[in-house]
């Protein structure tokens, strides 16, 4: 249902895709000119442009849910992202890096597998090799895939919750609550 009623608000989404992308170049593109800057340079150049671009994925984190469920364009929804992150300071740079913390397990998983199986299957000639490298490459995908697609619903989920103090349909209750815990909440720890 998640995924139907982000297809209905495509067009928004596409619009976020070209927000992002830009950022994503202009950093890029100043990464790139540091390099003329000599070695000092270059690395104070890549450390500010790494924070910006740390920065900016903490702020954006909820576009794509305010997007879709407030029918906002890219600018609005960054500020609305901001504003929901900065209201329920959360766990969700911590279930963020936690989720990554598997994929990457998976992958390692996959890289160890790819291994093994090359070695196994170089001798048996190069169709095995071929079809066991493509059956990694689709591995890797779906790794990639299904953390993505948890991580846009469960961020969607975290943000209906920050925004609306309502526990949305299949959430555990105390996971929502859990992740989230207003600022003020967390000075007094």
């Amino acid at each position: 249902e998640s995924l139907q009623f982000a297809f209905s608000k495509i067009h928004l989404i596409l619009a976020w895709s070209l927000v992002s992308a830009t950022v994503g170049i202009i950093l890029r593109l100043i990464d790139h000119l540091a390099e003329r800057l000599g070695w000092a340079g270059e690395l104070i150049v890549h450390i500010i442009t790494g924070i910006l671009g740390m920065v900016w994925s903490i702020i954006t984190i909820f576009v794509v849910p305010s997007m879709v469920y407030y029918d906002l364009g890219p600018l609005a929804a960054i500020k609305k992202s901001a504003q929901t992150f900065k209201k329920t300071w959360g766990e969700s740079l911590i279930r963020a890096f936690g989720m990554g913390f598997v994929e990457m397990i998976f992958i390692i998983l996959g890289i160890v597998a790819g291994i093994v199986t090359l070695i196994v299957t170089i001798p048996l000639g190069l169709v095995f090799v071929l079809g066991a490298g493509s059956l990694l490459i689709v591995y890797f995908l779906m790794v990639i895939l299904i953390f993505s697609v948890a991580n846009s619903v469960f961020n969607t989920a975290l943000f209906v919750y920050a925004d609306t103090v309502k526990n949305p349909t299949g959430f555990n209750k105390e996971v929502m609550h859990n992740a989230f815990q207003s600022k003020r909440k967390k000075s007094i720890i």
